[in-house]
């Protein structure tokens, strides 16, 4: 089952809204996460997307099931993927 965002506040972490970038920094990885942080806390944004992602990855699929990667994990990653040219496996901690 694949749910939305939802970010857990801890103490010492640091919200996604509230989080800087480098505006004058020209590293794609750096615009790209300025780019998801837009589409975060933009309802407009946030809304189109997740409306993407739940039919295209949920739409024929039962809501049961052990909790997986939420819809924006799966987002971010395959962004980030892209924007830096790498494979899954080095996206992963056991490539």
């Amino acid at each position: 089952m694949r749910k939305r965002f939802e970010q857990q506040i801890e103490i010492g972490r640091l919200l996604i809204q509230d989080t800087q970038f480098s505006l004058r920094s020209k590293d794609s990885l750096d615009v790209l996460l300025a780019a998801l942080k837009e589409i975060f806390v933009t309802s407009e944004y946030n809304e189109t997307i997740y409306s993407i992602l739940e039919s295209a990855i949920s739409k024929g699929k039962q809501k049961t099931g052990r909790k997986g990667m939420d819809l924006w994990q799966i987002f971010v990653l395959s962004q980030v993927r892209l924007s830096i040219g790498a494979s899954y496996e080095r996206l992963t901690p056991f490539g």
